[in-house]
């Protein structure tokens, strides 16, 4: 059995590795205007003085699971070993 990593699986490594790198930017963005945009509505909408403070940061962190447990899953099917996230984002196409 053949156990070395040929060129192209790596160039395709890190190709994924800085997809998911972008996806999880995106991720981080949206979470960070939904997460002040929903707790301004809560913080609007709610009656004063009823409510725990904490209510305020509940839409910022529905947006981080629902925006971040895709990029999870991706990572984890493309990227099954820790060595294979190393390796994929140590690579460099431009040395060669």
């Amino acid at each position: 059995m053949n156990t070395s990593i040929n060129e192209q699986d790596l160039a395709r490594d890190h190709a994924r590795f800085k997809q998911l790198m972008r996806s999880a930017m995106k991720a981080f963005l949206i979470s960070i205007v939904v997460g002040l945009i929903g707790g301004y509505l809560v913080y609007r909408f709610l009656p004063s003085g009823k409510y725990p403070a904490v209510i305020l940061y509940i839409p910022g962190i529905l947006a981080v699971l629902v925006t971040c447990l895709p990029i999870r899953k991706r990572k984890n099917e493309w990227f099954p070993t820790p060595e294979s996230l190393k390796a994929a984002s140590e690579y460099n196409p431009k040395a060669k």
